[in-house]
């Protein structure tokens, strides 16, 4: 489950932005290949028992889309269809194919408490 390392990475980073004051809110935006609620449990394992464990995040995808050139697909990636960010296996006929690395988890704020 790579969105463990990467929940991590961004709890790092929004520690590093809080620099120590009390955090409120994360907002980040997700590929489509990373599910919310896998997002969302990876968030709370990993900061249960910390000060952000009480912290609201909030979410928002957006979608991997993705052209088959052997079968002419032409749709969004999803959880299963993306290996280590850059290799899409094809939906619709199993194809492999290398794709530009996109990031698939972006921290986009983080709030703190006045």
């Amino acid at each position: 489950m790579h969105e463990v390392s990467l929940v991590a990475a961004l709890i790092e980073q929004a520690e590093i932005r809080a620099a120590g004051r009390p955090v409120t809110l994360i907002r980040v935006r997700h590929a489509s290949s990373i599910t919310e609620p896998s997002l969302r449990q990876a968030f709370e394992m990993l900061t249960e028992g910390t000060s952000l464990a009480d912290v609201t995040l909030d979410t928002e995808t957006f979608t991997l889309d993705f052209q088959c050139a052997s079968c002419g697909f032409d749709g969004v990636l999803g959880h299963d269809d993306l290996i280590a960010g850059s290799i899409a296996v094809c939906p619709s006929c199993g194809e492999i194919s290398t794709r530009s690395r996109t990031a698939e988890l972006e921290l986009l704020e983080v709030r703190t408490a006045p």
